[in-house]
């Protein structure tokens, strides 16, 4: 057939290996790199998010660890303010834990993501700290015709 759409999928890009640990209320950078959609991205304008962590106790079900972007030279040279717990900034999702105390890998799927940004999680509904060395992964897609 031809004509039909096509997900495609660019390579995934490692934005933090092995984070700090993140207290319940906290909101910490994934600050190994940056992700820029033009170079990372081949330009797609959506990408999956990919967060593996552990816990110590097991955490609330369901309870959030969300993603927030600051965008990078919006203006100029002039970017966002770092987010922050009572202004987080640009929501881009949020993952939903698993009360377990295992690794856990948790999928978020996020539309229209910034041109260039940094990426923080906060933990703002899990009742506890997520481990030391976690890890937060983007991979760019689109939809293309076939």
């Amino acid at each position: 057939m031809s004509g039909e759409a096509v997900v495609v999928w660019g390579t995934q890009k490692t934005l933090e290996a092995a984070g700090i640990a993140i207290p319940n209320g906290s909101v910490v950078q994934a600050d190994d790199a940056t992700y820029d959609q033009a170079a990372d991205g081949a330009n797609f304008p959506d990408a999956q998010l990919v967060l593996t962590c552990a816990f110590g106790t097991a955490p609330l079900e369901n309870g959030a660890l969300s993603v927030y972007a600051r965008e990078l030279a919006v203006d100029g040279t002039a970017s966002t303010d770092v987010p922050e717990t009572t202004r987080p900034g640009r929501f881009i999702g949020s993952f939903l834990a698993n009360n377990v105390t295992t690794s856990q890998t948790l999928v978020l799927m996020a539309q229209d993501v910034p041109a260039r940004a940094d990426y923080y999680i906060h933990n703002n509904g899990t009742g506890q700290s997520v481990a030391t060395g976690w890890s937060l992964k983007i991979k760019p897609r689109t939809i293309k015709v076939a």
